[in-house]
């Protein structure tokens, strides 16, 4: 049934049954044909009489060595009669595995030996010399001939014997023999490869087939290392030529590509041909296969990265190297490339082609290395460049491989980025590493007795971190020659202006640099600045930083830097706050007393002075509240601003603070009579405890120890969810007693679960029992025992437990807790400072603009203690001698290989055989092997040299 669409010959009756010994036989077979026999797939025939009635053929999908069988049914009406003269109905299924030397099809004669060992068997094996699929018995002999992927017709010549010993086992000796029968080493021959058809010749189907004993034996009887193989290829079907060394590149065999090198195969230029045109280079397909020990090599051997090759479904598209291995997300490759200074395509609309591709293709390291390797965001017109390009992509992965790709490149493009840009990189997720992308390590140097000295110590007095704001880094630059010029005589003097301008900013950066204090000593450092001017005073920074959208960003020295310096500014203002909701909650202490007359010493002249000040301390924060609101407008962020809980907070305190403020001024004595006045005060009296409780967490000193207690207590809140559906069951079965009221059952159940504070007699309702009433004392000790055990002892304790986590969460991260927390605080400052400068105020304006267009971020930080001496030196060389280590192994296996086959060459005469193929191979396995173990290397090298750097 599927006869024709397996191009199958039949070649049967070679003998023919007597009539009556066989009637019907039916068989179905299923056999694995390796892909070394060149017979892949399984092969199943059915023969009734002898003859092929069906036969077809299925694909392996997993390489196992298991035969498929199929039972045939056949109707007992098509079957004749066991005592008809044709013979009765039999079935015989044999499965016998057959020596590939005991093999024989139409190509010899079957010895009468074969019958004896196998009588009335049928047995079905594989020729050794046609790789045909041959089916045996004493009295049927039938043979089934594969057109399988590497064979072709039959052909009587020296060429054709060549082609079947290729196609076939490819034994070494077997080959020799053929080409010492004077067989054209360089014959065409066509054959097929998977699904690709190819025109070629034995050395390239030799080199195919990973055979370096053929291909050595090849050459040796002067097979052409320039023969070429051709097929068709890409989408438009172009006519693909190329030589034989091209046939390694698929397969990312260095092994045998250094072989053909051995024989002169030509590496440079336009090597492929696309339909008669020189196209392709091999530095190029390696690049598009993505093999990076190839692409390392053919770059050793002068390959040009750079080279446009017209890509084989458009031709009409040119593509470099990089360009087609990172559009294909070959990051390995990519690599190698920009270490070999290939160069990146100039930025057209959206950017360089090679960063859309990889954007397109979400290939996130792919976009790291090129934006490292100096793919040009911000080149071009504004919405239309590369930048513009990743954001719309929306892909937060995307966007931090390229600002952590931004951290590598060089210090010119990364001061190209614009506030906005930068803002957006701030705003995703992951994406902290654009803060190291914009604070680079510099080196401040002087001249100290007409030598050039570098600060490389100072002493860090608070803490790991000295921060100072001052001019860019060219100015210091600027300066280090003019004192160059001084030192040399061509200049007189510098100005004291600058001395004086540069004093303020060594005096935070580089403390008591020029003395020697006795109670703490210099350590190592290293100095950073800021390529963007002004970001400590800029509250759209700050806005980004006190979202909290990414908190890793507070690990940043970067973040440290900025905050520390706006907190520098804010201090003073915050801590006049502090002082007075300090003093506003004292007065209302004060007025508490007042109100209950409990000291005698307390006089009536007392309320006014309080009432006043406290008045005066409202005032001012209702204008700061006025002021932040016009701010946040001023920043398109007064939707943010009404939808906060502080805001609300803060309104409530303000609108509570000056009702209770109006009703003791207006009528002290109703506040001293009425319940609903007295409630606000004292409610009153608790906010403004809660907003000192909220001003300490700005200071370093109580904001670290209290931030971590604060934020644990949020993370009960689904516990308590829990607790209330277990409370309200006990609460609704106490109160369906009906010994209590509900609010009076509330209170002791509250007792009972939360506090293990109960009385019997109080539950039981010892009243109601003396007045005759039913007695409910058993259903009340259940209760007792039952909430009093899940509630007042496992919950609670469960309670402990998950504070105790939450709080050990916040204590790991205390750090990013109180910087967050603080860049709140920096963020309301100079937003109610941004609406103060909404007053015509000319002269504030400008003097806070040139602040803030003049003045760079620059930290100081202490360098990491394994850099400082013997540690770091020794890592280095451990390093090393890892690398060279490798690099002698290899070269080791190579010249072993060698050896190897030298040996083998002068047996080869002796014992009529070749090297042997498979420690060949092991040995070319274990080469690429230690080859990628040192791509490996090279990588690990190169990430630990970025940590360090970071």
């Amino acid at each position: 049934m599927a006869l024709p669409m397996m191009r199958t010959e039949i070649f049967r009756r070679f003998c023919t049954a007597p009539s009556g010994q066989i009637s019907e036989t039916e068989m179905s077979v299923g056999i694995w044909l390796s892909q070394k026999w060149g017979m892949p797939g399984i092969v199943r025939a059915v023969l009734i009489s002898g003859q092929v009635v069906e036969m077809y053929r299925t694909k392996v999908v997993n390489d196992t060595l298991t035969p498929i069988w199929q039972e045939v049914h056949w109707q007992r009406s098509r079957a004749p009669s066991p005592n008809s003269t044709s013979g009765g109905a039999q079935l015989l299924v044999f499965s016998r595995w057959l020596p590939l030397s005991d093999a024989f099809c139409g190509c010899s004669i079957v010895p009468t030996s074969f019958y004896s060992a196998y009588p009335a068997k049928f047995c079905v094996t594989v020729c050794s010399k046609c790789c045909s699929l041959a089916m045996y018995s004493n009295n049927v002999l039938a043979l089934v001939r594969e057109q399988s992927d590497l064979s072709a017709s039959d052909d009587p010549s020296l060429d054709g014997r060549l082609r079947r010993c290729l196609i076939g086992r490819g034994l070494y000796q077997e080959v020799k023999q053929v080409l010492e029968d004077k067989a054209d080493p360089n014959c065409q021959l066509k054959y097929k490869l998977g699904p690709k058809e190819f025109d070629g010749t034995p050395l390239t189907l030799a080199v195919k087939l990973d055979k370096p004993n053929i291909v050595r034996l090849l050459m040796v009887h002067r097979a052409d290392a320039q023969s070429v193989y051709s097929m068709k290829a890409g989408r438009t079907g172009v006519l693909w030529k190329g030589p034989a060394v091209c046939a390694t590149v698929a397969k990312g065999n260095l092994s045998m590509m250094r072989l053909l090198v051995e024989y002169e195969a030509n590496l440079q230029g336009r090597v492929i041909s696309f339909n008669d045109e020189p196209n392709v280079t091999l530095l190029y397909d390696a690049s598009y296969f993505g093999h990076a020990h190839l692409v390392r090599y053919l770059l050793q051997q002068r390959g040009n990265p750079d080279t446009p090759v017209k890509f084989q479904d458009d031709m009409s598209i040119t593509k470099t190297a990089l360009q087609v291995s990172a559009s294909l997300g070959h990051d390995e490759v990519v690599r190698v490339l920009l270490g070999a200074k290939a160069q990146v395509s100039h930025a057209a609309d959206f950017g360089p082609q090679e960063l859309k591709d990889a954007i397109d293709g979400c290939h996130v390291e792919v976009v790291r290395l090129l934006v490292e390797g100096g793919a040009d965001l911000f080149a071009g017109e504004e919405e239309r460049r590369g930048v513009d390009y990743l954001f719309q992509a929306n892909n937060a992965v995307l966007t931090a491989a390229a600002a952590k790709g931004l951290r590598g490149c060089d210090e010119d493009v990364v001061a190209c980025i614009g506030l906005k840009d930068f803002l957006r990189f701030l705003a995703t997720p992951d994406a902290e590493e654009i803060l190291s992308a914009i604070f680079r390590k510099c080196e401040l140097r002087y001249w100290k007795r007409e030598k050039r000295v570098a600060w490389k110590t100072a002493y860090l007095p608070h803490g790991d971190l000295n921060v100072a704001v001052g001019p860019p880094k060219s100015h210091f630059d600027d300066k280090f020659h003019k004192e160059m010029e001084l030192a040399a005589g061509v200049r007189s003097t510098l100005t004291d202006r600058e001395d004086e301008m540069e004093e303020e900013f060594f005096k935070h950066l580089l403390p008591y640099r020029f003395q020697r204090l006795d109670y703490t000593t210099q350590v190592p450092i290293e100095i950073s600045h800021c390529v963007l001017p002004g970001l400590h005073r800029n509250p759209e920074v700050l806005w980004v930083l006190a979202s909290g959208v990414n908190d890793r960003v507070f690990d940043e020295k970067g973040a440290h830097a900025i905050i520390n310096l706006a907190w520098r500014e804010t201090y003073r203002g915050h801590f006049l706050s502090f002082t007075l909701d300090l003093l506003v909650a004292c007065l209302f202490w004060s007025l508490a007393f007042l109100l209950n007359k409990e000291y005698t010493w307390l006089e009536e002249w007392m309320i006014w002075p309080c009432l006043i000040v406290s008045a005066l301390a409202w005032l001012r924060n209702a204008c700061i509240e006025i002021l932040q609101c016009l701010g946040c407008h001023v920043y398109g962020k007064l939707r943010d601003y009404f939808l906060s809980l502080d805001t609300l907070a803060d309104v409530f305190r303000i609108f509570l603070t000056g009702f209770s403020l109006a009703a003791m001024v207006i009528d002290w004595k109703a506040c001293e009579e009425r319940q609903d006045l007295r409630l606000m005060f004292g409610i009153n009296g608790f906010v403004c405890w809660l907003r000192v409780l909220n001003t300490l967490k700005g200071f370093e000193s109580t904001g670290k120890p209290m931030l971590p207690i604060l934020k644990a207590i949020p993370a009960t809140v689904p516990f308590f969810f829990v607790v209330f559906c277990w409370f309200a069951g006990f609460l609704h079965m106490y109160y369906s007693f009906g010994l209590m009221s509900w609010w009076s059952s509330m209170m002791i159940m509250w007792r009972l679960g939360f506090l293990a504070d109960f009385s019997r007699n109080e539950m039981r309702n010892v009243t109601i029992l003396e007045q005759g009433e039913a007695d409910w004392t058993w259903p009340v000790d259940i209760v007792l025992v039952l909430m009093g055990f899940s509630m007042s002892i496992i919950m609670m304790n469960i309670l402990i437990g998950v504070l105790a986590e939450s709080y050990n969460r916040g204590w790991e991260h205390r750090e990013r807790l109180f910087l967050l927390e603080r860049s709140r605080l920096v963020l309301q400052h100079f937003t109610i400072y941004t609406g103060w400068k909404k007053c015509p105020c000319a002269c504030v304006k400008r003097r806070i603009q040139s602040e803030a267009n003049s003045q760079h971020v620059w930290f100081a930080n202490a360098k990491d203690p394994s850099t400082w001496g013997e540690i770091q030196s020794q890592y280095d060389a451990d390093v090393m001698n890892v690398h060279e280590k490798i690099t002698e192994l290899r070269r080791e296996i190579r010249e072993m290989h060698e050896k190897m086959l030298d040996k083998h060459q002068d047996r080869s005469e002796a014992l009529q055989s070749g090297p042997d193929p498979v420690i060949s191979r092991r040995l070319g396995n274990l080469e690429s092997g230690v080859q990628g173990m040192q791509a490996k290397m090279d990588l690990v090298l190169s990430k630990l040299g970025d940590s360090r750097a970071s």
